[in-house]
């Protein structure tokens, strides 16, 4: 055989040989986060350099070319059928509008597009499904992504940080920093190493059913959690006849036992063993949660605890804590938040969509963005900070705010004001106001305080800096008989507290100092049932604070038939440094 022929042959089965193993390479299935979401142009106006088009950018993070054919996106609730799209190794595959393709296709190369492709401009759920209708990619973005609130306003694409971390939601994303607003077809402009070297945590539980234990983790976990070796288990002891994931996020699995759980039964939720996170991180995870049925919450079983409607520095630090003041467990799936309105709210979102357990005689804080508050306020549990990125944004200056079941039936209801605050403080951003006492009315404006500038101004997620302790209440006491208002935490005000054999009862008090001068006329004809509580915070009918010394508080009280009137003294101090 001559020589040109051998070589010709060679060529052709080396030409051949490799084109198999590009098309065997091609024809392999992707797994889980092979090809990923990579960078969003939801508002693409006003324009920064790019033109006006909405685009979502794929990845594929092989090694080798992957083809999407029959492959679906889901945005929202829209579903679309990607076209034919075969994706070079490490390559990029942008998808517009068909609209769109004569205007941009001068600006990126890689364009396949779809009939129409319509990105919301505050946030959406994107799901990315292979062929056989398995979720490679979920991306629930939002808006507030940006951390930069002018690039919140548009012409800003949103760009993934690291691509070995594609579970991670807020904080693998950020806004572009390229001149033209985005990098469509390109790698992302502001890519960089993170680390994530915290645990995964479980950050609540559920139950979908009464034989389904739904657990939440504070970060996506690998598929090797569904192995049942024992990792899990209960006490009281339910025999656990499977364990699946939750698509299409991954960061919660359902346990299912093979009896129901049992009413009026506490149960806790032990897990031993080792968890793999979506970067491929390993832990060993020694963790317990309390769980147990559920009942619906009726009028007063949660109330508003704590609320912070002055964020400091970014309107996603706002949070409404809720207490649990029954004896019972409740679901923050079943609890809606309201704003607005008087009897019924303008406004209402679920407190948790994906559920969230709160025990009896504790509290949740709600955050928009559990980051920021962790960021600003010394947080005890992060299993107490529950993100609710749909939270009303709190006026600051007034406003009304609704707890309610899913039928809208009021649960609690607080009307605040901001000068419901400590009236020296300087500025009220970044300050929470507290309530006192869980047991007394919401409404009441002596039942609520700027949180202590000890605890950092705010308590998110446990007991307040400045709650009460309720002691027991005499005829007319006063706690305690020295105070320093000086909002640090420890005696900020003192509280005098009434008590009455009528049902209703007519209150006037007045504090004199040490001339028999009038210094504060605390209440004024005041109607009261058998009990009632005043507070005072240090300081006279100006709105002044009144010099250290010693004051004489004098209470008159008269039942509705004026057969009685009750007159006590006794004496307050304040001790101002």
């Amino acid at each position: 055989m001559k020589k040109k022929t051998l070589k010709a042959l060679l060529l052709t089965a080396s030409i051949l040989l490799t084109q198999g193993n590009i098309l065997s390479q091609t024809n392999s299935e992707p797994n889980r986060y092979d090809i990923i979401i990579s960078e969003i142009m939801a508002k693409p106006t006003p324009v920064i350099g790019l033109p006006a088009v909405e685009y979502l950018e794929l990845h594929n993070r092989l090694p080798h070319p992957v083809n999407l054919h029959n492959w679906r996106l889901k945005l929202g609730n829209t579903v679309k059928t990607l076209p034919d799209i075969l994706l070079d190794s490490c390559g990029y595959a942008v998808l517009i509008a068909q609209k769109n393709q004569g205007i941009f296709t001068p600006f990126c190369d890689n364009i396949f597009t779809l009939s129409s492709l319509a990105i919301t401009d505050g946030g959406q759920q994107l799901t990315l499904y292979n062929q056989h209708e398995e979720v490679i990619h979920y991306v629930s973005y939002s808006k507030s992504w940006h951390t930069e609130p002018i690039k919140q306003e548009g012409g800003w694409s949103l760009e993934m940080i690291d691509e070995n971390w594609p579970c991670a939601g807020n904080e693998n994303w950020n806004s572009s920093t390229s001149p033209q607003g985005g990098t469509p077809g390109a790698p992302n402009s502001i890519r960089n190493t993170l680390y994530f070297n915290s645990t995964p945590l479980i950050t609540g539980v559920t139950l979908p059913d009464s034989t389904t234990l739904r657990v939440h983790f504070s970060r996506t976990v690998s598929a090797d959690v569904t192995e049942n070796d024992g990792k899990f288990r209960t006490e009281p002891l339910l025999d656990i006849s499977s364990i699946r994931e939750v698509p299409p996020k991954f960061s919660s699995i359902d346990i299912q036992f093979e009896t129901a759980v049992q009413p009026n039964t506490d149960y806790t939720l032990l897990l031993s063993g080792t968890l793999t996170d979506c970067g491929g991180n390993t832990y060993r995870i020694d963790d317990r949660i309390p769980f147990g049925r559920d009942r619906t919450p009726t009028a007063f079983d949660l109330v508003i605890n704590e609320i912070l409607t002055n964020p400091l520095g970014d309107d996603n630090a706002d949070y409404l804590e809720i207490y649990n003041r029954s004896n019972h467990i409740i679901d923050l799936k079943e609890v809606k938040v309201g704003y607005g309105g008087d009897t019924l709210p303008q406004k209402a979102v679920t407190a948790a969509s994906q559920g969230h357990q709160i025990l009896p005689k504790t509290y949740v804080a709600l955050c928009k963005r559990k980051s920021i508050t962790t960021e600003q306020y010394f947080c005890k549990d992060e299993r107490t900070l529950v993100e609710c990125d749909s939270l009303p944004d709190f006026a600051i200056s007034k406003g009304t705010i609704h707890l309610t079941d899913r039928s809208l039936q009021c649960i609690d209801r607080f009307s605040y004001t901001e000068e419901m605050h400590y009236s020296k403080l300087l500025t009220t951003k970044g300050v929470s106001l507290e309530r006192l006492y869980a047991d007394m009315p919401t409404q009441d404006e002596n039942n609520w305080r700027s949180a202590a500038e000890s605890a950092g101004f705010g308590t998110p997620g446990y007991e307040n800096s400045q709650s009460g302790n309720n002691p027991g209440i005499n005829e007319f006491e006063i706690t305690p008989e020295v105070f320093s208002p000086d909002n640090d935490g420890f005696e900020d005000y003192t509280e005098l507290l009434c008590s009455f054999t009528e049902e209703e009862n007519r209150v006037s008090i007045i504090i004199y100092n040490n001339h028999g001068q009038p210094v504060k006329h605390l209440a004024n004809n005041v109607l009261c049932g058998m009990t009632a509580r005043f507070r005072w915070d240090g300081d006279d009918d100006r709105g002044q604070s009144a010099p250290a010394g010693m004051y004489v508080v004098q209470i008159e009280s008269w039942n509705l038939r004026t057969e009685k009137t009750i007159r006590k003294r006794k004496v307050v101090s304040i001790y101002r440094l």
